[in-house]
């Protein structure tokens, strides 16, 4: 007689705790395996901090961890799907605040303070970032094809690798982009003595504009995209705020978990689509001669 084993939700809620992502080991080595690459380059970072501060925050993602492997054993995930939409219409309340107000703003500071070339150059400089970003576009596309041919063999697993791959390219671009506008506002706030705040309000709009141009063009259901630019914003964002109260050493770390968790949510979405899509194909008969 063969005993059905299952794995009671607390237990490995108390194990990714304990021992992050090898905790997941307690019912899932590929999960485990996953949960390890998202997982590595923020852990590291903030072990890296050495701070009383990157230590809190590791507690908190291992505790968001175990909250996930407690919804996931217990079937009940999307409870998360439910939540993480409330969360992002709270957090867009100042983006939409910023997107009408933040660049018009910072432009006029900055021309009253008579660095209109400078606003100028950068104006023109970001009308070319979506003809950049194509090269983008180009990288993903060998995991684009990837990710069409484990839907089509029924490679779950490979799939979400695949497209986690491209959408990692596709984000780690944009950060790169969005840190190098920071870099420049806070380069000229040195160097030619210019008010932080008007950089960094006129910054939002050059680091993110390219991207909501992008996504505008797509249409109302690319959700895709608009996670992506919400990216763009939310990580300049919060580099600016914890820039400003002294403590920019942890905004890296704070952005990468943002990022990986959109990552993570657009990646169960991606898993549901193509469970309901093999749901809905029409099985077929075969008639033996």
């Amino acid at each position: 007689m063969a005993y059905i084993v299952t794995k009671k939700p607390w237990l490995g809620a108390f194990f990714v705790f304990i021992f992050g992502p090898l905790g997941f080991l307690y019912y899932s080595w590929k999960k485990a395996l996953i949960a390890f690459l998202l997982f590595f380059l923020p852990n590291l970072l903030l072990y890296g901090l050495n701070s009383t501060i990157a230590e809190v925050i590791r507690w908190v993602v291992q505790l968001l961890m175990a909250i996930f492997v407690y919804l996931d054993i217990k079937d009940k995930l999307n409870i998360i799907e439910d939540i993480f939409p409330k969360v992002l219409s709270v957090v867009i309340i100042p983006i939409i605040f910023l997107n009408f107000f933040g660049e018009l703003v910072g432009g006029i500071w900055l021309l009253f303070l008579g660095q209109w070339k400078l606003a100028f150059g950068a104006f023109i400089f970001s009308l070319f970032i979506p003809y950049v970003y194509l090269i983008v576009t180009l990288l993903q596309i060998p995991f684009g094809l990837l990710l069409v041919y484990a839907q089509n063999k029924n490679k779950k697993y490979l799939c979400l690798t695949a497209g986690f791959i491209s959408i990692l390219i596709g984000h780690m671009a944009i950060l790169l982009y969005v840190f190098f506008v920071l870099d420049k506002a806070l380069l000229f706030s040195e160097l030619k003595n210019i008010n932080i705040i008007a950089l960094l309000l006129f910054g939002y709009g050059i680091a993110t504009g390219p991207f909501s141009y992008m996504a505008s063009t797509e249409g109302p259901d690319a959700t895709g995209s608009f996670l992506a630019v919400f990216v763009s914003q939310i990580s300049y964002i919060i580099f600016s705020i914890t820039y400003l109260l002294n403590y920019a050493p942890i905004a890296i770390p704070i952005i990468l978990l943002i990022v990986f968790g959109i990552e993570v949510f657009q990646l169960s979405i991606l898993s549901q689509t193509w469970s309901y899509e093999k749901e809905e194909q029409p099985e077929t008969t075969t008639y033996l001669p």
